[in-house]
């Protein structure tokens, strides 16, 4: 999970007890640059500083986190998106993943172990899409 320690991380959720402990575990797990939004608007009004990873409540008061996705993808689709939500509506969950978010986490007991496996899927992601250095190097010199 290297690859993503670096990343800036907002956190979208109005739950102050949540928060804090998704700050906390994206702290245990070596992330630094973790910026916390209590609501859509503050998230909006701060998207300018482009964060690599969101994780986004469904029910933030404001706006709903589907709309905040649409927002989120249109200024930046490369910025991973993940869901984190109580709701256990199957619609809403595809809903998410059609328009872009990376994945859907309900929350709950586990909420936190899937939060960590979602963002080491998300590692193994960005290391399969970024170019080996060393294998073009090979192949520069295998046609020499």
């Amino acid at each position: 999970m290297n690859n993503i320690l670096n990343s800036k991380v907002f956190i979208v959720e109005d739950d102050a007890f949540t928060c804090l402990l998704y700050k906390k575990q994206l702290a245990n797990l070596g992330f630094s640059d973790v910026l916390h939004y209590f609501n859509g608007k503050d998230c909006l009004d701060n998207i300018h500083l482009n964060p690599d990873i969101i994780l986004l409540d469904h029910q933030i008061g404001d706006v709903t986190g589907l709309e905040l996705l649409g927002k989120i993808k249109r200024h930046n689709p490369n910025c991973f998106v993940i869901m984190v939500s109580a709701q256990e509506d199957m619609a809403t969950a595809l809903n998410a993943l059609k328009q872009g978010a990376f994945d859907y986490i309900i929350k709950g007991r586990e909420d936190m172990q899937f939060i960590e496996r979602t963002l080491s899927r998300l590692s193994q992601l960005k290391e399969a899409l970024v170019p080996k250095q060393h294998s073009l190097i090979k192949r520069l010199f295998a046609h020499a």
